[in-house]
């Protein structure tokens, strides 16, 4: 090879491990951020919600801010598939093809998300939810009113979730990300106010609504200022895409089933069979046990799109490493910050409620433990989930969390909030192996390098540094 054209070449990979390693610092940045922000909302608003309206009636807002959440579905997953998507054609340089992604996801689940809102409005009106839920403060229509705000905030967040696939694959995740977490931020501190001021759940959901409605255009304005060639329209929206993202964007629909089910779907659970006291209760233990999980979706999501790039360029070697190094990460935080909220956790809990709930150990502890069993497979999701090939474990997770729910429904009345715990470890250990097996052969990868690499002492400074197969 000419000498030129190897140095050449020897600058160009130079130049591309170091925008790789600039761009990963700062998405490590913008989603260490998030769960920072995280506890800040749930740590402080939990208690001024508490003294605010009182243990009842901030029952009352949890029971009711959950049922919306299954709106997500409505978008049909194409946010998240577009977003792996674009960022594999844009490391392939297909922008075009990028755009064309872009556009036909926006058509599907703007009009998609429209319609089930529609659905929501007509039907929302005929249910007892006042006998249903429990609820102690507010009146069916009351919560009908409610529920429709909410879900018409839900409409306009997933607007976000296509706008920032924008940001993943153009090299700007982190802008993306950081923003993203502002909007969150100046939600919760309006909100928060709001409640101080004596506001009703009512004024707490269109204040809720109209924040995300200003943020949502000011996030879409920024994407189109840092990567002008993706545009919103019609003219780029291609049928076929739609049908080629259909199975991934399907799959990833099946996420938000499984989320909606261990998490809100349990809270509604527990509230049907314990009341709405335990329903705080469960959820504060939860909050505060998951805080360790919040630094684990920073390697998670900030990998997301290198992992996508790297896919679509061929460079299965440096997805890998970057999967090896996630992994590694995410045990060593779930088993130490573990430790830590075990010895601590329950003089923070007492300190942070103010005795308004009493404290339930063995709860605790087994949310801790489950903590840990879901870092096991949630981090390794990500490989499969950055080339769209995630179905069949999204799949199987949503079956086996709507599984645990009927588990939780028995074994609640025999141990309490402890069993719904109990229910959430059985689905997180089925869900370890099928994960783990799935992202292993993604990246040409064998139980036993794998073994041996996480359990080796991390060199994070060497995974960008070319590296023999193995």
């Amino acid at each position: 090879m000419n000498p030129i054209t190897e140095q050449v070449e020897l600058d160009s990979g130079t130049l591309s491990r170091r925008g790789l390693r600039d761009r990963l610092i700062r998405g490590f940045g913008a989603t260490a951020l998030s769960p920072v922000v995280t506890a800040l909302i749930q740590l402080g608003s939990v208690p001024i919600l508490l003294h605010a309206w009182g243990a009842a009636r901030y029952g009352d807002w949890l029971l009711l801010s959950a049922i919306p959440t299954y709106l997500t579905l409505s978008d049909l997953g194409f946010g998240a598939a577009s977003g792996s998507d674009m960022s594999m054609r844009v490391g392939a340089n297909d922008r075009r093809g990028a755009l064309e992604t872009f556009q036909s996801s926006w058509v599907l689940v703007t009009a998609v998300s429209l319609a089930a809102l529609l659905l929501a409005s007509l039907s929302v009106w005929w249910v007892p939810w006042q006998r249903w839920l429990k609820l102690s403060s507010v009146s069916t229509p009351q919560a009908a009113t409610i529920l429709l705000v909410l879900a018409a905030y839900v409409v306009v967040a997933q607007q976000n979730g296509v706008t920032e696939s924008g940001y993943q694959c153009d090299g700007h995740f982190a802008a993306g990300a950081f923003w993203s977490t502002i909007l969150r931020l100046a939600e919760a501190v309006v909100t928060t106010a709001v409640v101080v001021l004596g506001g009703s759940l009512l004024a707490v959901a269109l204040t809720y609504l109209s924040a995300r409605c200003l943020g949502t255009i000011g996030y879409a304005l920024l994407m189109r200022r840092k990567s002008p060639w993706i545009c919103y329209g019609i003219h780029h929206a291609r049928l076929h895409t739609v049908r080629q993202l259909a199975a991934p964007a399907f799959g990833f629909m099946a996420f938000p089933v499984g989320y909606a089910c261990s998490l809100q779907g349990l809270t509604v659970v527990i509230g049907a069979l314990l009341g709405p006291i335990a329903v705080v209760s469960f959820s504060t233990l939860r909050t505060l046990s998951r805080l360790n999980l919040q630094s684990i979706a920073i390697f998670k999501h900030a990998l997301w799109p290198e992992l996508s790039r790297a896919f679509g360029a061929g460079d299965i070697s440096l997805a890998r490493r970057l999967h090896r190094h996630t992994c590694q990460a995410s045990v060593i935080l779930s088993v130490l910050g573990g430790m830590l909220l075990w010895i601590f956790g329950p003089f923070i809990y007492r300190t942070w409620i103010r005795h308004e709930v009493t404290f339930d150990a063995t709860c605790f502890h087994l949310l801790l433990l489950l903590a840990v069993t879901n870092s096991l497979w949630d981090a390794s999701a990500v490989i499969p989930m950055s080339i769209n090939g995630h179905c069949r474990i999204a799949v199987t997770y949503a079956g086996a969390a709507m599984a645990s729910l009927g588990l939780a429904w028995v074994l609640i009345p025999h141990f309490g909030a402890a069993g719904a715990v109990g229910a959430l470890l059985a689905t997180d250990a089925w869900m370890t192996g099928l994960v783990l097996r799935t992202a292993l052969r993604h990246v040409h990868d064998s139980v036993s390098t794998f073994t041996v690499a996480l359990f080796s002492v991390p060199s994070f400074r060497q995974f960008l540094k070319p590296a023999p197969e193995a």
